[in-house]
């Protein structure tokens, strides 16, 4: 799946590109992607996105 369509926020439909637009410009909690995007304000409350979020915010670090 090409990762601009991947779905990271169902809930809210937020895609792949915008959270990690987030993280690239210094978010680096769940709480500061959920600032920025609008993810883990759904109707799940981060049920679905979180291990995501998580996960892209462990491979951002492992980079650094």
């Amino acid at each position: 799946m090409l990762l601009k369509f991947r779905p990271v926020c169902i809930c809210n439909t937020i895609r792949y590109p915008r959270v990690k637009e987030a993280i690239d410009r210094g978010a680096r909690t769940i709480e500061d992607v959920a600032q920025a995007t609008g993810c883990t304000t759904g109707e799940c409350a981060g049920e679905r996105c979180r291990p995501v979020i998580v996960a892209m915010l462990a491979e951002a670090q492992a980079k650094t």
